[in-house]
């Protein structure tokens, strides 16, 4: 079963604490998404050095070659369809130094170069993988002192999450970072919280092309009045692979989120027959009048068995008129979200229509199954079908995907996604295809 990939070379000089990276299959919102553990952290401690000028002497360096290509033909009411593709290469380039009375160094760049010869003219380019104006982009997305023991993680400075609300989201040439602080804290070894506060965020999801923001440039998280985003959680393993978590975010002039979820794998002959779970529960309290404000409720069920897989999720929003609920800043924490479209997405789009409404309820289905090819041979390949229907007095989405993802080795990976994206709402109709390879050292 592919579940996820590490943050950074996998050995043992790795940063004492890897945040386990979800593979875009994941990301997407998937079927085949891992419910227990989505968030969890795995510790390993660094190398060990001796005094400040020996951290540099034993530094680590890692990174990830990546190289993309993207296809779209959209077309919106009566507006001829409109085709665009791109191709770049990149990825990400860093360090880990050694520790230093637990004290180490994290630095990592991300890159995206067009390939000229093979992207088209301007008007012509489809602009996912670049910055606003259409321009390659390098900048310093991770940053960090790092404090790291058993017990107790913290990092200070620009750092990758996955969290409910703040997450790195890669869907694209580069996930999102954040600039702030995190701490991770392990009471037991069921039992532990993460804190954090973060200021400004970059990354694909970040960028705003009327405020001319770009991707690769870090903004704040809401406006210059809001100081940020106060996060907590506690969440306790109550058994193997299977956890219940509680989280609470204070957005200022956004919002204040409470988020619970059960998430869990239950096993019905060892590994060949099992059922994954998972119950989530979501209430949106505005602030500053800004109606960002509901409660989502979901529930979800994978079942597989030898290498095959079939699921099912659901998802039910309510806001009053004009409110809307959010993903936050990343892909979103919502069961039913698909390669493109979440429920959030379609509970804003109607709170901000004009169009008049005693609420903005909204509610999203997901089916889909797969196979994981690894038992006639295939380690690593992964095929999945996708379709998914989100719905309110505004209008509906359908949207169908085809998953492809490959752990071909332990450095290579490979990825296809096909969306087929239909939207009565706007009249918005899109097919896209995505393929991504990576090399990571």
């Amino acid at each position: 079963m592919i579940d996820m990939i590490l943050i950074a070379a996998v050995d043992n000089t790795t940063p004492s604490v890897i945040e386990k990276r979800e593979t875009a299959l994941q990301q997407s919102g998937m079927v085949h998404s891992k419910v227990a553990g989505r968030f969890e952290i795995v510790k390993e401690l660094p190398k060990e050095a001796d005094s400040f000028n020996s951290m540099f002497d034993y530094a680590d360096t890692f990174g990830k070659l990546r190289l993309a290509y993207i296809d779209s033909a959209h077309k919106i009411s009566n507006i001829p369809k409109e085709e665009k593709d791109a191709t770049a290469f990149g990825g990400e380039f860093g360090f880990n130094t050694a520790s230093f009375y637990d004290f180490s160094f994290h630095v990592s760049a991300y890159v995206s170069q067009g390939i000229n010869s093979l992207n088209p003219s301007r008007n012509k380019r489809n602009e996912d993988f670049f910055d606003v104006n259409g321009e390659s982009f390098v900048y310093v997305a991770e940053a960090s002192l790092d404090y790291n023991s058993e017990l107790f993680q913290t990092r200070l400075g620009r750092v990758r999450v996955d969290t409910p609300y703040a997450n790195s989201d890669d869907i694209r040439m580069a996930p999102n970072t954040f600039e702030g602080a995190w701490v991770n804290i392990d009471y037991t070894p069921t039992l532990k919280t993460q804190l954090m506060y973060f200021t400004k965020w970059a990354g694909y999801d970040s960028q705003n092309e009327e405020a001319d923001e770009a991707q690769d440039e870090f903004k704040n998280l809401v406006d210059n009045d809001s100081f940020g985003m106060l996060g907590a959680s506690l969440t306790y393993e109550y058994a193997k692979n299977s956890e219940a978590s509680f989280w609470y975010n204070y957005i200022d002039s956004m919002a204040a989120i409470t988020y619970a979820e059960i998430v869990g794998i239950y096993f019905i002959d060892g590994e060949h027959f099992h059922i994954d779970y998972g119950v989530q529960a979501s209430n949106i309290q505005e602030l500053d009048d800004s109606n960002v404000d509901g409660n989502v409720l979901g529930a979800m069920a994978i079942m597989h068995y030898s290498g095959a897989f079939l699921g099912a999720a659901y998802n039910i929003s309510y806001s009053d008129e004009q409110k809307y609920i959010t993903d936050g800043f990343g892909g979103g924490p919502y069961y039913t979200s698909l390669d493109e479209a979440t429920i959030s997405a379609i509970s804003e789009g109607a709170a901000t229509s004009g169009k008049p409404a005693t609420d903005n309820d909204a509610k999203a289905f997901r089916i889909g199954g797969g196979y994981e090819f690894e038992n006639i041979g295939l380690d690593g390949l992964v095929l999945e079908f996708v379709y998914g229907e989100l719905s309110n007095d505004h209008g509906k989405i359908k949207e169908k995907d085809v998953i492809l993802t490959y752990d071909i080795t332990e450095r290579w990976y490979a990825e296809a996604v096909y969306t087929d994206y239909q939207s009565s709402c706007d009249n918005n109709t899109f097919d896209r295809t995505l393929i991504r390879v990576d090399y990571n050292f």
